[in-house]
């Protein structure tokens, strides 16, 4: 039974009062529109493939429910009276409604509309093109929005409300309030371009490439830290050149012979496939940071939500 709220006004008081709130099956006023447009009841049972009693039994039930006449019989045929001819608009429209819904809800399953993503800029810059590549080809009717920043902003993001999911990384557990679709270790690895000398020494150690130019992100980022705190444990000081919150920009510096950097694997593996990059052999034991994909534990799930999510499992096995 569906709760359908009605208000109709009759011109003539005397027939019906106004109806407020009713309990009513579809199934019902199916029956009553089929009635309305045959005039028979049981060419109408015929119709909906019910016994000629059941159609009865719901039409008396309409009327007890409604506390109006709706038929009137005229020699061999039944008509609409007054009050049955404006329900039957009614009827119509509700029906039109509900049989719209249930067409919609067909494809409610299937990705559409907006997926809006915050995520870290190596990680967006790496993983994002060939993700979104592919479901892009997967589910066209959806269109992606990605918003860009440090950690902090794209948590914030979860946070607010103003995107759908995230994707960042970071050591440490993820927020209380969140739930994670995703989550996978990624090695952190130094390396150099391949004209680099460096790149043919073994068990090198901090103090080995303390004086290397280092090609460094920016002070928010986790890495970043992580990477400043193994020196100082060591009580050495790298000699940082450049900074910029751009990973492909300190790629290409790298490649380029301008200095060495400590980047996630998950952001070269192109390069290293392709030799443009070399990763040092550095005996020191770095930490292993999280890639985590999550979204906020009171978002509710849309298609193109749990496809996406879906396809990020699938390309980071």
């Amino acid at each position: 039974m569906i709760l359908i709220i009605i208000t109709i006004e009759f011109n003539d008081s005397c027939l019906l009062k106004m109806i407020g709130r009713i309990w009513m099956d579809f199934k019902l006023l199916r029956s009553f529109k089929m009635v309305a447009e045959l005039e028979n009841i049981s060419h109408a049972a015929t119709a909906v493939g019910y016994a000629q009693s059941t159609i009865t039994t719901q039409i008396q039930q309409l009327e007890n429910e409604l506390e109006v006449k709706l038929f009137e019989r005229l020699g061999n045929r039944i008509c609409l009276t007054e009050a049955g001819r404006t329900f039957l608009e009614y009827t119509e429209q509700i029906l039109f409604t509900m049989d719209r819904a249930k067409e919609n809800l067909k494809h409610a399953n299937q990705p559409c509309g907006v997926l809006k993503i915050a995520g870290i800029h190596s990680l967006c810059a790496s993983i994002m093109p060939c993700l979104v590549q592919e479901y892009k080809e997967k589910y066209p009717n959806v269109k992606i929005e990605i918003a860009t920043g440090v950690i902090g902003d794209v948590l914030e993001q979860v946070k607010t409300g103003n995107v759908d999911v995230a994707l960042y990384m970071d050591f440490a557990e993820a927020p209380k309030d969140v739930i994670v679709a995703f989550e996978k270790r990624n090695p952190l690895c130094f390396l150099c371009g391949p004209d680099n000398p460096l790149r043919y020494k073994a068990n090198l150690t901090l103090k080995d490439i303390e004086n290397e130019p280092f090609l460094v992100t920016e002070k928010e980022c986790r890495y970043r830290k992580k990477f400043e705190q193994m020196f100082e444990a060591r009580r050495l000081t790298p000699a940082i050149y450049f900074e910029t919150g751009n990973t492909e920009i300190i790629k290409k510096f790298v490649e380029n012979n301008i200095g060495i950097a400590l980047l996630p694997e998950v952001a070269v593996r192109s390069e290293f496939k392709e030799g443009k990059l070399v990763k040092l052999d550095v005996a020191e034991k770095i930490e292993e940071p999280f890639i985590r994909l999550i979204y906020h534990k009171d978002k509710w799930l849309t298609a193109a939500i749990t496809k996406f999510t879906e396809l990020m499992r699938a390309s980071l096995v």
